[in-house]
């Protein structure tokens, strides 16, 4: 129970003495006239004094208590209404201090309630929320802050933080003329890093509070997008360029200064019809870049015979064989099992691949295509979980690759050599369409090289009966509806 809080005792004389005034007054005046004995007189204050403590203590203790009760309730203590039973006897004041007390429970109950769903929200938000004073102090972040920049970031500056000096003048033009601002800046670091900043004032600012709200996105990836993108159509734009240049100027020759010239017509014609076929090539090639990026969110379902593809594409291959005298041998596991997947584009991988190896091949040597299941997984996330995958090996016998150039083969465009690359029909995207397609099948290409011997090209795959090992969603579908979705 709580205890009753004490009552002051100049408190109580000076209303004890307020109290019996009026009894005083009367008793003196008797006195004065003489009706009434000295000593009578004291004692009959006395007694005034003692009935008016009777009604007085009670009172202020009451009083006290209801003082201390509602002085808790300002500095937002959870305490227990006060007995206030002599109060309660005049009205029902108990009864509309429990009705208070509850009203404030509730009323502290939704505010904590919604004190601690914003204090989520802002945590869970997805962009960093960075807030500070005036001085540029750090008063308070959100988690995706923290993570990025470190824990114990309250009470420091921001510029120790993220040293930009570009983001400090926004917020110091924020701070000045009260507009919020909107900028882009890198950070640098071991990673360089691209962010959006959104600086706006705080509404109601506080000495030594938040004052300025910071917002900050990552625009690294948006970015390396958009260079990405502007480097595709000016690569794009120059490779078809290039032939129609040649073709345009052939034919513009052929009308002219070449009219009745035969030999020169028919040389023309073979370097047109060569160029025309390079351009075909890098349409065809863009259609299914395009074609499978549209379709990188949907992952094949049906069962794939690896083996029966890389023999058909070898089928594919015998006159360009012929051509440099490359021979083409096949190192199979013939129990090799299913993976998952969509023949088409696992075959154009396999093509890619094998045609690549054909073209950069030294003449008069041989490519290896191996098809195995291997326990030896490359360490990636997309493998963990897995305790096997299916290997897919092409090895020719060229000039190699240089390890600086290995990271960069599968961008699109990227060429270790221009000119022989478009000597031997290349387009520059043949690798970037097998990295996409390998993204889709949830497969990962390494590449080993040494300048002299030749390269290596080993895609892994995973097994179909795995992956249905590891999907409990695919594991309910009984086994008739899995054929018809295969």
């Amino acid at each position: 129970m709580q205890a009753r809080p004490a009552l002051p005792f100049s408190t109580l004389l000076k209303t004890l003495m307020i109290v019996s005034s009026p009894s005083l007054l009367v008793l003196s005046g008797f006195a004065i006239g003489g009706a009434l004995d000295f000593s009578y007189f004291i004692y009959g204050y006395i007694a005034a004094m003692i009935i008016a403590a009777t009604f007085v203590v009670p009172f202020l203790s009451n009083v006290t208590a209801l003082t201390h009760y509602v002085n808790d309730l300002a500095l937002d203590k959870r305490v227990n209404a006060p007995d206030l039973s002599f109060l309660s006897n005049v009205g029902e004041l108990s009864g509309a201090l429990s009705r208070l007390q509850r009203s404030w429970e509730n009323k502290r109950q939704e505010m904590e309630t919604v004190i601690t769903e914003r204090e989520i929200l802002v945590d869970t938000l997805p962009d960093i929320l960075i807030m500070t004073n005036d001085d540029k102090m750090i008063v308070r972040t959100n988690r995706a802050a923290r993570n990025i920049f470190g824990q114990n970031l309250a009470h420091r500056y921001l510029y120790d933080i993220i040293p930009n000096d570009a983001l400090m003048n926004a917020i110091s033009s924020v701070i000045e003329d009260l507009h919020g601002q909107e900028m882009e800046f890198t950070l640098g670091g071991n990673v360089m890093k691209d962010f959006q900043a959104i600086i706006e004032r705080f509404p109601i600012p506080s000495e030594g509070g938040i004052s300025i709200v910071i917002t900050l996105t990552d625009i690294t990836q948006q970015k390396r997008i958009q260079r990405m993108r502007a480097d595709f159509v000016a690569n794009a734009s120059h490779e078809i360029r290039t032939p129609l240049a040649s073709i345009i100027g052939f034919i513009e020759t052929l009308r002219g200064p070449a009219k009745d010239d035969e030999a020169a017509r028919e040389e023309f014609l073979k370097v047109m019809a060569e160029q025309a076929e390079r351009m075909s090539k890098l349409v065809s090639d863009l259609l299914s870049l395009s074609k499978i990026e549209m379709n990188a969110h949907a992952a094949p379902i049906s069962k794939v015979d690896l083996l029966r593809i890389i023999r058909a594409e070898k089928q594919n291959f015998e006159w360009a064989c012929k051509q440099k005298n490359v021979t083409i041998k096949l190192k199979l596991n013939d129990n090799l099992p299913p993976t998952k997947g969509d023949d088409e584009e696992l075959a154009q991988v396999i093509r890619n691949l094998v045609g690549n190896a054909i073209k950069y091949t030294n003449p008069d040597s041989e490519v290896v295509l191996t098809a195995k299941l291997t326990s030896a997984l490359p360490d990636d996330p997309i493998f963990r979980g897995f305790s096997r995958a299916i290997n897919f090996a092409v090895q020719d016998h060229g000039e190699g690759i240089s390890k600086e150039h290995i990271p960069r083969l599968t961008e699109r465009f990227y060429r270790v050599d221009t000119a022989r690359t478009r000597k031997v029909g290349g387009t520059g995207l043949g690798l970037a369409i097998v990295k996409h397609v390998l993204n889709r099948h949830h497969g990962i290409m390494t590449i080993e090289s040494e300048m002299g011997q030749g390269s290596t090209f080993n895609i892994f795959l995973p097994v179909y009966d795995d992956i249905m090992a590891q999907s409990p969603s695919r594991r309910a579908i009984p086994n008739d509806k899995m054929k018809e979705q295969a």
